[in-house]
């Protein structure tokens, strides 16, 4: 009988993470395993969170879900799910992150497309986040995924997966992608009391497609009865906007500097003495311009300031700490400083016509 039960136990997680089903409109039902409080699983599959891992397809009360403005990551595809334990609801905030009750899991999964102008070439999956909110705050764990893209093992001191691809703009690029050891997880998402960085309104307010139907996301999760409460009309509601849509460059450098800049430059976070605030709300209407680093001489750089003087010099991309910084990937002076080894040109392109359109003079 026991080892009956052993095989039926394997055969049930062999088919949570591989799937049972080529047809991607099938959902079996698959229940989410959270692993004990302090006991996380060794492999991605026991947490159940898929009914195909290798597919992506998520188990039940699991949803997928994307954010306005994306944290550059060496220009990995991603994929980021969120999963409520059943009778159990999201306590709603407008304008801070949400209160995500005990036993919520955020995963995100990070890839490369072989070729990131056709998906239909194939992907090499690399890693998946997972986020778990324990009884005594967020945790966060690492698998990477193996070289049959069957299953992801735990690791807790990072990792290192040589890989090809194409870009979007037909570069090829052969690098060694980087897996963050768990304990600079809270770098970027706080060493005292660690929160998530996308779970917050203006980061989802915004549509995507729902099995060829889009809705937009908040109003999805609260038809799922999610929520504590009604949120109000997305219209009613705060929302960055597209770092690479059509809204005013000033707007869009915003959302590119909350998403990447502001999980340090914020008030009460690591360079949140700097002077340096580079959240959506401090960028709005500053009453001193130099919140966001306008004619502003850096006071805790370190000595990586490229030679220059002031952060953002208007009319100056080329005079301008902040460019600098962002372009450069050397150790001690890029920005961020974690976990990225190529340069996001699109981003450089961005702040440094933000920069170009800003008037005045430094002194």
């Amino acid at each position: 009988m026991r080892r009956m039960f052993m095989l039926l136990c394997s055969l049930t997680l062999t088919l949570a993470c591989s799937g049972g089903d080529d047809d991607e409109g099938a959902a079996p039902k698959v229940l989410v395993n959270p692993a004990p409080d302090g006991a996380p699983w060794e492999t991605l599959g026991e947490w159940r969170l898929f009914r195909d891992g290798q597919k992506q397809l998520p188990a039940q009360r699991v949803e997928p879900y994307d954010v306005i403005s994306p944290l550059w990551s060496d220009g990995t595809f991603k994929r980021r799910f969120i999963h409520v334990p059943e009778g159990k609801t999201i306590g709603y905030q407008g304008d801070s992150g949400w209160d995500f009750p005990v036993g919520s899991v955020l995963a995100k999964t990070f890839s490369y497309r072989n070729d990131a102008r056709d998906p239909s070439l194939g992907e090499r999956l690399l890693e998946t986040r997972l986020l778990v909110h324990e009884a005594t705050g967020w945790v966060g764990h690492t698998y990477v995924w193996n070289d049959a893209q069957t299953d992801a093992v735990r690791k807790i001191a990072g990792d290192d997966i040589p890989v090809k691809f194409t870009d979007g703009a037909g570069v090829e690029h052969d690098i060694v992608y980087a897996v963050p050891n768990t304990n600079l997880c809270n770098e970027c998402h706080g060493k005292d009391e660690p929160n998530t960085l996308g779970g917050v309104t203006r980061q989802l307010n915004r549509d995507r497609d729902y099995g060829g139907k889009s809705e937009n996301q908040i109003d999805h999760f609260a038809s799922l009865g999610w929520f504590d409460s009604a949120p109000p009309a997305a219209s009613a509601r705060d929302a960055m906007v597209d770092p690479q849509g059509g809204d005013s460059v000033s707007d869009r450098a915003r959302a590119y500097l909350d998403a990447n800049c502001a999980h340090c430059h914020t008030a009460g976070r690591v360079a949140g003495s700097s002077g340096l605030l580079l959240a959506w709300a401090d960028t709005a209407n500053p009453p001193d311009p130099k919140t966001f680093g306008v004619c502003k001489i850096p006071t805790s750089a370190g000595g990586a300031t490229c030679g220059l003087v002031h952060d953002v010099v208007p009319g100056k991309p080329d005079d301008s700490i902040l460019i600098c910084r962002v372009k450069s990937r050397e150790p001690k002076v890029q920005m961020p400083p974690l976990a990225t080894q190529l340069t996001d040109d699109t981003g450089v392109e961005l702040l440094s016509a933000w920069v170009t359109s800003l008037t005045g003079a430094c002194q």
